[in-house]
């Protein structure tokens, strides 16, 4: 990403991999114009560090980069093990809550599209589903909470 570094740190056996995967030229991050978008490459992978900063940073830039909207705003912090998605319909958007946390999260989210704010206890190894109704901007059916 150019001018922004990301601290990356590897065990052993994925360093030495990595060892032998450079450009040619020394740089570490590339952004090549392929039809009318762009192809983004990193030398390192993100999804192979220790934790999740890197990977979310490389993919937060790259969002950023391509100017596309997240679908929610979070409201408060998501717990580690809590995965979010949002698929856009015609008339509603649905959310899919999955939780592989040993505790209960509580989920406090916006909706981008409706500007629906969606909050719930996801029970621990649980999954729910939300859908918000773009026309009334409420929750019109829920699963799961």
């Amino acid at each position: 990403m150019p001018g922004k570094t990301i601290p990356l740190s590897f065990d052993q056996q994925k360093q030495f991999s990595l060892e032998a995967l450079r450009f040619s030229d020394g740089a570490t991050w590339k952004q090549i114009p392929s039809g009318k978008g762009k192809i983004f490459w990193s030398s390192y992978s993100g999804e192979l560090a220790e934790g999740l900063e890197p990977a979310a940073s490389v993919y937060g830039y790259v969002l950023a980069a391509l100017k596309i909207k997240q679908a929610f705003e979070l409201q408060s912090p998501l717990p580690s093990g809590v995965l979010i998605s949002a698929t856009e319909l015609q008339d509603s958007v649905l959310y899919i809550l999955e939780s592989e946390n040993a505790g209960d999260a509580a989920i406090d989210l916006r909706d981008a599209a409706t500007g629906t704010r969606l909050t719930l206890e996801l029970p621990a190894q649980h999954a729910a589903l939300a859908l918000i109704g773009k026309q009334t901007k409420t929750v019109i059916d829920k699963y799961g909470f």
